[in-house]
């Protein structure tokens, strides 16, 4: 068994205009416009070396820090300077994804990563200034002679969501709840120790576990650097408290701090998980949500304590 940490689960409210639910919620500008992202840091969780409680006031440590950037499409996109950001090289790749939802989510989520890798270097590298490049294994890195700060991206239809740590390797997917799992699908990507925990429970439950079961999966290999190399039904979960039970021998044992929370996005319902190779020490782990300004009521891409 790999050891790792208990993790826990959290609701982030981005589309329901929640308000005052977390104290010290800091609304920030990326850049100088009113047509420019603005974006509010939520809450903090301190995780690691059996500490695990949430903090509204505690400082960041930009060395062992996991930040966690959350934007819905249409709210970047209708901030025009955001295209700015983009390379060449970025719209070569993006516009080859002919799913137009698709390549508006993969803007929203590289427009995001270009940002927060910023944040992460206190500015020493501007947003345009960043290149990328793959591993053996086809995981995206930034290229050689920038600071190598850790990132990993997901993004579905709707919403983008990108993790960035200085220091920790991290991996990060979000998925619909709201979507048919069919048992083929749950025999072809789960362990049968998993099948058989989820059996009795109604199909939303089971869709729900499921859902929580792949993002989990997801979000480990991505951390590994793996990818879809490692065979889903051999890795095992255990849910509530979260263990990572078993990957059927095809990887190193690697301490992993696990994280899920859902993403509430006006009728729709998102889960994501993060796994943080874990620290000697203790790290936080961070929201930093959109505020889109231009859609009614106050800060409506903004994460609510739950």
């Amino acid at each position: 068994m790999f050891q790792t940490q208990s993790g826990s689960r959290r609701k982030v409210d981005i589309g329901g205009g929640a308000r005052g639910r977390c104290a010290q919620q800091r609304i920030f500008s990326e850049r100088r416009s009113a047509s420019r992202p603005l974006f509010m840091e939520g809450w903090r969780k301190a995780v690691g070396q059996r500490f695990a409680s949430v903090s509204q006031n505690s400082s960041l440590c930009s060395n062992s820090s996991v930040q966690i950037w959350i934007a819905e499409t249409d709210g970047l996109l209708r901030a025009k300077s955001c295209m700015q950001l983009l390379t060449e090289k970025d719209w070569t790749s993006l516009n080859r994804i002919q799913n137009p939802p698709n390549r508006n989510s993969a803007i929203t989520a590289r427009v995001l990563l270009r940002l927060g890798l910023s944040k992460a270097v206190d500015r020493a590298v501007g947003p345009t200034d960043w290149d990328f490049s793959v591993t053996a294994q086809q995981r995206p890195i930034v290229a050689e002679g920038l600071p190598q700060v850790h990132f990993s991206v997901s993004h579905v239809d709707r919403l983008a969501v990108v993790a960035i740590s200085p220091h920790l390797n991290v991996g990060i997917d979000v998925e619909s709840v709201d979507q048919n799992v069919t048992e083929n699908v749950m025999a072809a990507f789960c362990h049968h120790d998993e099948r058989r925990s989820v059996r009795a429970l109604s199909d939303l439950q089971r869709t729900r576990e499921f859902i929580r079961l792949w993002t989990l999966k997801e979000a480990y290999t991505k951390m590994m650097g793996v990818g879809h190399s490692l065979d889903f039904q051999v890795i095992k979960f255990v849910l509530d408290p979260i263990d990572l039970a078993s990957t059927g021998g095809g990887s190193t044992s690697v301490p992993t701090q696990f994280e899920n929370f859902y993403v509430s996005l006006k009728h729709a319902l998102f889960h994501a998980s993060l796994a943080i190779e874990e620290p000697t020490g203790t790290t936080e782990v961070q929201l930093i949500s959109l505020v889109d300004s231009m859609s009614e009521g106050a800060a409506l891409v903004s994460p609510s304590c739950a």
